[in-house]
């Protein structure tokens, strides 16, 4: 740590994008709504599956089923696809200090304020810090002195805003989706 500023040389992996991609998807609240529902189908199938009437299993649990395996297939997708930009694999030099993060790589050179940053995302290895919702850069603190670690865990806890989202509206319009999904499905089951 230099005249309170960390100087910082990483190159992330394709790993580091997956695990990335991961770790913000559970953190959304609609991946657990997927989740839960897509586990209950899966059960649903199993048992039914078990008991030889795999025919009767709702086209709900179908659904929900094969919601999970895209929810994964995206993250295994999308960490591919950003594993083949130059830009994020090749290698930065952050410099941190408590008005700035200064960005240094082979393609570019950046000076972004701490307020330009919408949010950030802290985990035992990284911290995530996004200039907009899916773009993010990757910190890695794992291998810091605590004096470093706890200057950069500091300003980005004390500088970048929380931004409340709408949680609760979102759920909400999830749900009034659900239901009148399902009940499309059983008025279309039913008139058979």
């Amino acid at each position: 740590m230099l005249n309170n500023q960390v100087i910082i040389k990483t190159k992330i992996s394709s790993r580091d994008i997956f695990i990335f991609q991961f770790s913000y998807l559970i953190r959304q609240w609609y991946s657990w709504i997927i989740l839960y529902f897509s586990l209950i189908s899966i059960v649903n199938i199993i048992t039914r599956l078990v008991a030889s009437r795999l025919s009767e299993v709702p086209p709900m649990s179908w659904f929900f089923s094969f919601m999970i395996l895209i929810f994964f297939l995206s993250i295994f997708i999308g960490s591919k696809r950003s594993a083949k930009n130059k830009f994020i694999l090749e290698e930065k030099t952050y410099t941190i200090s408590e008005e700035y993060l200064f960005l240094e790589s082979e393609s570019t050179t950046q000076k972004i304020l701490w307020k330009d940053f919408s949010k950030y995302v802290l985990t035992k290895r990284f911290v995530y810090l996004f200039v907009a919702n899916n773009s993010a850069h990757f910190i890695p603190i794992s291998e810091l002195s605590n004096e470093e670690k706890q200057f950069i865990i500091q300003n980005v806890k004390s500088k970048v805003k929380k931004h409340k989202n709408g949680c609760l509206f979102a759920i909400l319009i999830f749900l009034i989706i659900f239901v009148v999904t399902v009940g499309i499905i059983q008025f279309l089951l039913a008139s058979k």
